[in-house]
Order: C-alpha cells, then sequence, then structure tokens
C-alpha cells in the first residue's frame, strides 16, 4: 500500500517535531487487520447507493432542484433579473444571503466513466439560521456548542421554507453537519458568478466545503466535482488512477463542470453569470486551478475561466513557460508549515514564475499545515463519533487517512484550524469579489498598506 505521507492532498511526511507518529500509525496498521475484509466491499455498496440516491441531476443538462420554484408553504419570489447591487462587506464574515445545498450528477458523453457526482451550494434568500464560529461541527476548535455527527437535525424547528440542514458525507454511514449551508432552500433570484472547486489528491468533493459555503453567502455559485479514480474512498482501496492521467482529467472534469453551468442551451446556465468564471483548487486542485485557464498535457485551455485561487497548490511539477503563460488574476495560499506540498517549492515559486499573470497575490500562513486548509478535523472526529456511536464501521484505509491527517493538522503547533479557515475564507471572497465580479471596494482587503492585519498571514501583491 503507498504510503499515506506520499499521498498529495492525503497526509503529510513526518517531519521530526511528529516523531511520535511512527508508533502511532504502526498501531494503527495493526488495527487495521482487525476488520473484515467483507467491509470494504459493504462500505463502497453503501457509497454508491448512497450517491445514487442523493444525486439530483442524470442528464447532460437539467435545473437545480428547487431552481426557480419556492419551497414548500412559501410565496413564489417577485421576478427579477440581477441580484442585489454588491456592496463591500467583510469578506472574512458571512455574507447576506443565506446557503443552499444540492448533490447533482454531470454526466460526461465522451467519457462515460467519468460521471461528476458534484456539490452545489448557492445563494439563497436570507435564513434567521446564522452559524456560530465553528458551526456547531465536530473538530471545531472555536469553542461553540459541538453537534454529534450523527444527530438527526432538528428541521422540525425550522419553517420548511428554509430548508433542511445540509450534512456533508465522509464516508459510509459518516457525515459532517454543514455550518450554514441548507438542502432544498430556494434560489436566489438574479444571476451570480459561477466558481468551480477542484479537491486534492485522495480528497472529496466536500474538502473544502466551509469555503464553498462562505462564497455562496457573499452570492456566488459553487461548484465542486468529485475526481474520478482520484477520492479518500478510491485511495483507501487501492483504485486511485495514474496521477499522470489524472493531471489531464481532473482539468477537464472542470470544464465540463463549467459548460453544465454556463451552455445556453443548460437549464443551469440561468443562475450564473457565463462570463464570470474562476476556479480554486486545494493541492492537485491546486495545480488544477492554476493550469486551467491555460491548458496542461492533453487538456486545452479554457478560456472562461477569469481568475484562479491555488491553496497548497502541487505546482512544482508545472514548467516555467508554463506557469509564465497564465494571464489572469491569481491569489496564492500556502502554509509554512506544509510538508507534503512544501511552500518554497510550490506556492512561493509559483508565485515568482507566474509573472505573466496580474495582479498577483499570495498569502503565507503561519502555523498552516498541508491540511490546515481542509475540513480533516471535522472529518475525523464525524468518524471518530459514528464508531463510537456504532452508526457506522469506518473502512480502515479511510480511518488511518483521517487519524493521521488529523494527528498533524488538528493539534499545537498547527494554526488553529478554525483560523486557517477564516484567513481562507477572508482572502478569497475579497480577491474574487475584486478581480471577477469587480467590486473595486475590496481592493482595500488586499493591498498590503491598507488590509487589515493579520498576525499569522503575510500578505505580497504584484500589481
Amino acid at each position: 500500500m503507498r504510503s499515506v505521507s506520499r499521498m498529495v492532498g492525503a497526509s503529510e511526511p513526518t517531519p521530526p517535531r511528529y516523531a511520535r507518529l511512527a508508533d502511532h500509525r504502526q498501531r494503527l496498521e495493526r488495527r487495521r487487520l482487525t476488520f473484515r475484509q467483507s467491509s470494504r466491499a459493504a462500505a463502497w455498496s453503501l457509497l454508491v447507493a448512497g450517491t445514487l440516491l442523493v444525486a439530483m441531476l442524470v442528464a447532460s443538462c437539467g435545473p437545480l432542484p428547487g431552481a426557480g420554484q419556492p419551497a414548500a408553504g412559501a410565496e413564489a419570489p417577485p421576478p427579477t433579473a440581477l441580484p442585489p447591487a454588491r456592496e463591500p462587506s467583510d469578506p472574512g464574515q458571512p455574507g447576506p444571503y443565506g446557503v443552499g445545498y444540492q448533490t447533482l450528477l454531470v454526466p460526461n458523453r465522451q467519457r462515460p466513466d467519468r460521471v461528476l457526482t458534484t456539490s452545489v451550494w448557492y445563494p439563497s434568500p436570507p435564513s434567521p439560521r446564522r452559524a456560530a464560529p465553528g458551526g456547531g461541527r465536530p473538530g471545531s476548535t472555536s469553542g461553540g456548542p459541538l453537534a454529534p455527527a450523527r444527530t438527526a437535525p432538528a428541521a422540525q424547528t425550522i419553517p420548511a421554507v428554509i430548508g433542511t440542514p445540509a450534512r456533508y458525507p465522509v464516508a459510509p454511514g459518516v457525515e459532517v453537519p454543514a455550518a450554514r449551508a441548507e438542502e432544498e432552500a430556494t434560489v436566489a433570484p438574479g444571476r451570480f458568478p459561477l466558481v468551480v472547486i477542484s479537491h486534492g489528491s485522495a480528497g472529496s468533493r466536500v474538502q473544502l466545503a466551509y469555503l464553498a459555503e462562505a462564497l455562496a453567502s457573499h452570492g456566488f455559485v459553487v461548484a465542486a466535482p468529485d475526481h474520478p479514480g482520484d477520492t479518500m474512498i478510491e485511495a483507501a482501496e487501492g483504485r486511485q488512477a495514474p496521477l499522470v492521467d489524472l493531471a489531464s482529467d481532473r482539468i477537464l472534469d472542470v470544464s465540463r463542470v463549467i459548460s453544465a453551468f454556463t451552455d445556453d442551451d443548460c437549464p443551469l446556465s440561468a443562475m450564473v453569470r457565463a462570463d464570470e468564471v474562476a476556479v480554486v483548487g486545494f493541492s492537485f486542485g491546486g495545480l488544477t486551478s492554476v493550469v486551467s485557464s491555460v491548458g496542461f498535457l492533453r487538456a486545452p485551455a479554457d478560456p472562461r475561466v477569469r481568475a484562479v485561487v491555488g491553496i497548497a497548490g502541487a505546482t512544482e511539477v508545472v514548467p516555467t513557460e508554463q506557469l509564465a503563460r497564465v494571464t489572469v488574476p491569481v491569489l496564492l495560499i500556502g502554509g509554512r508549515m506544509d510538508g507534503a506540498v512544501p511552500f518554497e517549492r510550490n506556492t512561493l515559486r509559483a508565485f515568482d514564475e507566474l509573472t505573466g499573470a496580474r495582479p498577483r497575490y499570495l498569502v503565507a500562513v503561519a502555523g498552516g499545515t498541508h491540511n490546515s486548509f481542509t475540513e480533516i478535523c471535522a472529518q475525523a472526529a464525524a468518524a471518530r463519533e459514528a464508531e463510537v456511536a456504532r452508526a457506522a464501521e469506518v473502512a480502515d484505509g479511510v480511518r488511518l487517512r483521517l487519524e493521521v491527517t488529523e494527528e498533524m493538522t488538528c493539534r499545537p503547533p498547527a494554526i488553529a484550524i478554525d483560523r486557517a479557515h477564516s484567513l481562507t475564507a477572508h482572502y478569497t471572497v475579497a480577491f474574487l469579489e475584486r478581480h471577477l465580479v469587480g467590486v473595486t471596494g475590496y481592493g482595500r482587503y488586499l493591498t498590503p498598506a491598507t488590509a487589515e492585519p493579520h498576525p499569522e498571514a503575510e500578505l505580497r501583491a504584484v500589481n
């Protein structure tokens, strides 16, 4: 089995300060042998069945569930072509919209094997449901109330128009409660910018759910596909595709999702502004996002991409001349304690060699590890709670990845996970509002001389 520490986006190699992890990982490996072989097959069957149950779109184009329709018992929203005027607001705080959530399938007629299970977050009318910092989620370090991973949401206390609190899949029988998003929420009227999120290698489409929720609350439609052959479940079962193939396939996946939301013959296009498309990526997804506008290997350039964000992006393998071809605005965020995708060889090097990108920004996060920018702490806590409650038996390979990565990410000296998330949302929202949407008032958050100081984050800009 491939070492977890060698899988980009899954975990980090063991630095000296984490020497005790060697024994910890050996104990975990021994524990793996206690699980029945049949649990793998059963878990995979449950995952497939669950995906089919929640999938809402099975044709190449189709409406987002609830789009243009009021929720049960709600009055239809007045017809309008445009959302409210976008005014600068604190990008580190929730925006003026509620957040809706759905899961859909994006097929590919040319590649039937690459049906994309895609999570979608979208602006909904303002909701009284507002999460405290941390959202009451497992693994939160905010001090907010923690909700058990398998506790049934108290939907009966929320009017039907509000929607059912969303839950994000981690593994069969394991879910993380959403901080803000609600299933079946009414879509806010108007058209919105589109952001496609590309997860890390051996990750999942909900790996950056906190960021997707933040963006949707500020008036963005966010679509995050699972990349077939590169999810945590597939990697844990030894079914991960070759990385060289994935490097192209992932970019093609992103383009397919963009088409599903922007082609004139797709009803989904009524939700978005086709001329305002950005790609955000983490780890391997950071490579995907950074080169999406210019192409890579056998994946062609996608000129619809107008801005990109790379978070702990694995860009070391991208040739200098390829980086120099990128001309869209770029934001790069990385952690100085990243042991899997070292900051200097990846994030910093890309920032220096993206010479054609104007403007471009770099945010260096002190204490940031590779997975500080993901939902790993909430996911690991949810898996642990589900097993304690006997609600699920987590596959051994999945547990190993979650526990080892949690050990490196969710405890000192790593930055507090909620703080890493807050910084990531702050700079990403400000960047996309300014350079994708064009709201000039957000420029002050991106100018080192005028930006609000964050002791953990160093901001650099080239205009």
